[in-house]
């Protein structure tokens, strides 16, 4: 609470404290000659505050606030002395004016003031709450502009006694702010307690799981629908899966999914879960029917298909997030002459699958499957776990399915599955949050560093940063000690001596090598095993650089760094096989070296790997399996960044969340995911990533906008079948030959019209 105003000016140091202010506000006229907020006054600007203050209130201020024992009196002077400067300023200055700067170099004096402990570290929030609440909403954001730019100083000290007035003050001003006509402005004040408080602070965390029951959505319920078309939401009705409704039938129905909106746990009564189904089932065949809008093209481009039509039918992002802002409102019009023209616009039609999709993840989280998840917390919140209600197998299966619905709906039109991505991203990290509440929020700061920590990272840094220093004779040189020899000419013939600028034989190399390990293993001493080692790594380098010219392809066979056994050999293992894309030393690529997806629809479940492994076999040299990520623990034979790169889930989480993955998806308790830097440092390196996934995850490859050629993989036995390929693929295959011809260009991709599929027997179209 503030400190006790003293109404009488007559009260010994009030008029003091005012000369004092008086003081400081005329130097900081005179350094600060602007009328903007910027810069902020520093306390350079002044001089000792401490010794100004003693030598105003006549009396020494004593160093320890400890000892003060005048500390509550000296507050309660100066801010009755602050409050009648800002008083007589507010009143007789508009914001608007020049001369309101006055106050800004106020409120920065009293954050000086504040650091230094000579008035209520509070105060200036007090008059901050005061000065929003004299303001329109115009000048409450100027006011805003203040706060901004002084957030980091004015909350860097004594935020305990700030952060109650803070959170207030926000809270005051988001209640006067409309989220519909403000959205802006009531983001700003969010950011500014985001960045403010602690990001593991408890006060903005709605740990009992309250809903907003007083955004009640009202609608005309007097009018019924024709009584052939009239569905009674409240009974038990039969899946409309696959019926749309007119607009006037719909009408009741739409909107009486509002209510589960607002309160879900009002589904866990299975008659109101049975009309939500319903409702819900209803809507979605009813959107589904809503042809979407074709843009118009001229009389000369008609004859051109959409996709040679270039960018003009392309609309912008900018414009369609415009649309989306413009489009959304919270509080909907409701009346029924007007719900037709609501259903037709694609905005509003997006705006209500996401609040169904929230409530699909509501319901999924309380299936089997993820009350098993939460079984490991040893304590959790059971405000937001509803742990006496489960959802039963069949109804987890229908919001599943009903969130599949939905997502693929959400990817149609203009920018769909930009869209779609953002909700998904959104729902994803809004997942991670409800999962904090349920174990209470445990602390997410991380540790402070122990000594040994810091020991260990210092003398790291240490050992980097020291300059070491330089050999006598550089490792692997030759010595010119010999040109200091008094016979000039015996000195020339020995420069010119062919073993000092000539490449050396392999086979040399290979016993140099030899003679090290031998050192290495059984030394004479530590200062010869030093040597050897040394010796065996400027060996080992020349002998690679020796190598790359004639036996690249060996370099794939050397697993270990210290044994390149195999560049030595004159045949090495395979070499006739495995270079079959080999012609005149060069490898094979195929002329368009994008990335490859390769998709398997086929009935066999290892036609795909064994189609691919073949493949990657015989053309390792040019092509790369790229490795998913995967949340999962090794499994036996599987090697670390060759099979699967395995990280944790919070690497995970953080990786999904900066946008990392081309796709990503949940295979049972495990996530796996294809990285997008992973592929790009393929491409780098010359050569061409193939990325192995199912259906699902190449139609997010696709819908992220990344350029690849995706291959579908069907098996012979499958090649006549009805079952069509995704309608993105380019090629389809079914052996290895088929495949060959379609990666390297020999075979043209079916036609996207019949989707007919060469048989194994039949030479590729």
């Amino acid at each position: 609470m503030p400190s006790a105003t003293i109404d009488s000016h007559g009260v010994s140091g009030v008029a003091a404290a005012a000369a004092f202010l008086d003081t400081l506000l005329e130097r900081a006229e005179s350094v600060k000659r602007t009328a903007s907020i910027e810069p902020p006054l520093e306390k350079s600007d002044f001089d000792d505050l401490r010794q100004q203050l003693s030598d105003a209130l006549g009396y020494e201020l004593p160093p320890d606030e400890s000892a003060d024992s005048k500390r509550t009196q000296r507050f309660a002077v100066i801010e009755t002395a602050v409050r009648d400067t800002f008083e007589s300023l507010i009143a007789t200055t508009p914001i608007e004016s020049p001369a309101f700067v006055k106050v800004w170099n106020l409120f920065d004096i009293l954050s000086l003031l504040s650091d230094c402990e000579l008035c209520d570290p509070a105060l200036l929030f007090w008059l901050v709450e005061e000065l929003l609440d004299s303001q329109t909403i115009a000048g409450c954001r100027k006011v805003f502009d203040f706060l901004e730019s002084r957030r980091e100083r004015i909350t860097a000290k004594h935020f305990k006694q700030k952060q109650l007035v803070i959170l207030r003050t926000c809270n005051e001003l988001l209640r006067r702010l409309s989220r519909a006509l403000d959205p802006a402005f009531c983001g700003r004040v969010f950011i500014f307690m985001f960045q403010s408080f602690p990001l593991g602070d408890k006060s903005s965390v709605n740990l009992r799981g309250e809903y907003h029951v007083e955004n009640v959505t009202t609608w005309d319920q007097t009018t019924p629908a024709p009584d052939g078309e009239k569905m009674d939401v409240d009974s038990e009705p039969k899946p409309q899966k696959d019926k749309a409704l007119d607009p006037d039938t719909l009408y009741p129905v739409f909107w009486s999914l509002q209510e589960s909106f607002n309160q879900p746990k009002k589904l866990f009564d299975s008659g109101h879960f049975a009309a939500f189904k319903a409702g819900l089932e209803a809507t979605m065949a009813t959107f589904r029917s809503i042809k979407p809008e074709q843009p118009s093209r001229s009389k000369e481009k008609q004859d051109k298909p959409v996709e040679e039509m270039g960018p003009s039918l392309k609309r912008k992002r900018d414009d369609v997030d415009d649309e989306l802002a413009s489009g959304f409102n919270p509080k909907y019009l409701t009346s029924r002459d007007l719900f037709k023209l609501e259903i037709s616009d694609l905005a509003f039609r997006r705006n209500i699958l996401v609040q169904a999709l929230i409530v699909m993840e509501f319901l999924l989280a309380l299936s089997p499957k993820a009350k098993e998840k939460l079984a490991s917390v040893k304590a959790p919140n059971k405000s937001v776990t509803y742990s006496d209600q489960q959802l039963s197998e069949e109804d987890a299966k229908w919001a599943a399915d009903m969130k599949e619905a939905i997502v693929e709906y959400l990817k149609q039109g203009v920018e769909g599955p930009y869209f779609n991505r953002m909700v998904e991203t959104v729902l994803s990290r809004d997942k991670n949050w409800v999962r904090w509440k349920i174990e209470n929020c445990p602390s997410i700061e991380l540790p402070s560093m122990t000594p040994e920590m810091f020991v260990e990272a210092r003398t790291a840094a240490t050992q980097l940063a020291t300059t070491k220093r330089l050999r006598a004779t550089p490792l692997g040189s030759l010595s010119l000690d010999f040109l200091g020899d008094e016979d000039e000419e015996a000195a020339f013939e020995a420069l010119k001596d062919p073993q000092r600028y000539s490449l050396p034989e392999l086979s040399s190399l290979r016993r140099g090598i030899a003679d090290d390990d031998f050192e290495i293993e059984m030394p004479t001493n530590d200062e010869t095993k030093a040597s050897a080692i040394e010796g065996k790594a400027s060996k080992t380098w020349r002998a690679l650089r020796i190598a790359s010219k004639s036996k690249l392809a060996t370099f794939d066979k050397i697993d270990d760094d210290n044994k390149i056994d195999v560049i030595f050999e004159e045949k090495p293992v395979d070499q006739t096989e495995a270079d079959e894309d080999v012609t005149n030393g060069d490898v094979s690529f195929p002329e368009d070296r994008r990335a490859i997806v390769v998709v398997d629809t086929s009935s066999s479940p290892n036609t795909k790997s064994e189609v691919l492994a073949q493949f990657m076999a015989k053309h390792s040299r040019a092509f790369t399996k790229v490795a998913p990520h995967v949340t999962r623990k090794p499994r036996e034979g599987e090697v670390n960044g060759q099979d699967y790169h395995f990280v944790d889930v919070q690497t995970f989480n953080v990786m999904r969340d900066g946008d990392q993955f081309l796709e990503f998806s949940e295979e049972g308790d495990d996530v796996h995911g294809t990285s997008r830097k992973v592929v790009e440092g393929i491409m780098d390196n010359d050569r061409v990533p193939v990325m192995e996934m199912a259906q699902q995850g190449a139609q997010q490859v696709k819908d992220n906008g990344f350029d690849a050629r995706f291959v579908v993989i069907k098996a012979s036995a499958d090649a006549g079948a009805d079952a069509k390929p995704p309608d993105f693929y380019d090629a389809v295959a079914s052996d290895l030959k088929s495949l060959e011809a379609v990666i390297f260009g020999s075979a043209a991709a079916p036609s996207r019209e019949d989707g007919d599929v060469p048989m194994a027997d039949e030479p590729p179209s």
